[in-house]
């Protein structure tokens, strides 16, 4: 890994392969500099070259408008990200800002390893409390959220309108609802299509499922322990054998093909599912693949309660402070630019997430296609009716997803019950959150 100022625009990245440290508990802060010193900034990300590219220009307009600000930017593939962080902050001597995601933020956040957000000078008015709070453990704010996203439901208006069923009112269907349309558009059309998919991205859909019914995956406070009762899960899994019967769905070898294929020849993808669990930011490239119209719609609740339909706002992008930085005023001022900066919203509009701040929304909106309105509009108009947080991700957690992926295809293959999958599963789940 290279450092560099970003006026010199350089590649960089190696990995380095190593454990977290003992270290991160010991991390503490220096005293700050006044804005009249001369000061160098480390800042680390990861992504793709074009996401280096735009923060390098961005960080170049930064030090444009505070000549005393050196940046060093530190950036690679997201392995090399997290190997790099790893080993720096088990050395001490870890970059000043720092980009998370939300599966890695509290390993350090909660280790010692990140400053409290609250007690420095960033603007976070414009960001929603929801958003707020997943990037808080204990009331400490660890990462300010850059971007978010919502993991709903999205229907093809094509084949709705091909079988001649209305789409339904997002705003007040249930899960019955959602059965009975699912299977008429598939008995409509006949052959290849079916009602809707299962959500293949399975702890994202028990998640939603968990917050309907007011718990969550992993235990709010943040330990390392689930926050669910077995039998809200074998509930969800009895859902999943309705999407299969009453609502057309996939059969269960159709199930394994499609978690074994490629994405861009999936069943929504290729026109042969009328509904569908995404991101709502995979929207434009649901659209562009399929070359059929697409909607977002909330998902359905078990009572038609809007409120309680566990649509949640995840942050997808945070900015943290690391412990250890001599200069955390200096940080700080930065991460409120980067967070709030016009100029920053308008270079990256969507490609991280719909922005978290209310304001850059507006911002970016006249510089996004149809599709992208549509996207931020989704986000914006469901933000106020979110009541569910999901609990942090504790250490341990990684794996999870392949785990309820497994025990999917148990209950779809009729191989265990729903009660015999959610005890199973839960077991091996607070297996792998007991090592870490």
């Amino acid at each position: 890994m290279r450092t560099f100022s970003a006026r010199a625009r350089t590649a960089a990245g190696v990995t380095a392969v190593v454990a977290l440290g003992a270290s991160l508990a010991a991390c503490s802060s220096g005293s700050g500099n006044a804005e009249s010193d001369e000061v160098t900034l480390r800042v680390a990300w990861w992504g793709s070259q074009e996401r280096h590219d735009n923060f390098l220009s961005l960080i170049e307009e930064y030090e444009a408008d505070n000549p005393n600000v050196t940046i060093e930017a530190e950036y690679s593939d997201s392995g090399g990200h997290w190997d790099r962080l790893a080993t720096t902050t088990a050395g001490g001597d870890a970059p000043d800002v720092i980009s998370f995601d939300k599966e890695h933020l509290f390993q350090y956040g909660g280790r010692g390893a990140l400053l409290d957000l609250n007690t420095l000078d960033i603007d976070i008015s414009n960001f929603p409390k929801a958003s707020i709070e997943q990037g808080s453990l204990d009331g400490e704010l660890y990462g300010l959220p850059f971007s978010q996203n919502a993991y709903t439901v999205i229907a093809n208006e094509d084949l709705f309108a091909q079988a001649g069923v209305e789409l339904p009112d997002d705003t007040s269907w249930t899960w019955e609802d959602f059965y009975e349309v699912s299977g008429q558009v598939a008995t409509a059309l006949g052959g290849d299509v079916r009602g809707s998919d299962y959500g293949e991205a399975g702890n994202a859909t028990l998640e939603m499922w968990l917050g309907q019914h007011g718990e969550s995956l992993y235990a709010s406070d943040g330990s390392a322990e689930i926050g669910y009762d077995p039998a809200t899960a074998a509930s969800w899994f009895a859902h999943l054998e309705h999407i299969r019967d009453a609502a057309n769905g996939p059969s269960p070898d159709e199930f394994i093909e499609e978690m074994s294929g490629v994405f861009e020849e999936g069943r929504f993808l290729t026109n042969r599912s009328a509904l569908a669990f995404y991101y709502a930011s995979q929207l434009p490239a649901l659209e562009t693949a399929s070359g059929s119209k697409m909607e977002l719609l909330r998902p359905p609740s078990p009572d038609g309660d809007v409120s309680e339909n566990g649509l949640a706002l995840i942050p997808s992008w945070f900015w943290g402070i690391s412990s250890r930085t001599e200069h955390p005023e200096a940080a700080a001022k930065l991460v409120d630019f980067l967070s709030n900066d016009e100029r920053v919203a308008e270079t990256m509009l969507v490609s991280l997430g719909v922005p978290a701040s209310s304001a850059n929304q507006e911002v970016i909106l006249p510089s996004l296609d149809e599709t992208g309105q549509e996207v931020v509009s989704f986000i914006s108009e469901t933000e106020p009716e979110v009541t569910f947080v999901p609990a942090p991700a504790p250490p341990g957690s990684g794996a999870v997803g392949e785990v309820v992926i497994r025990y999917m295809e148990e209950v779809l293959f009729d191989r265990l019950t729903p009660e015999e999958a959610a005890e199973q599963m839960t077991t091996e789940i607070e297996d792998q959150l007991a090592r870490g």
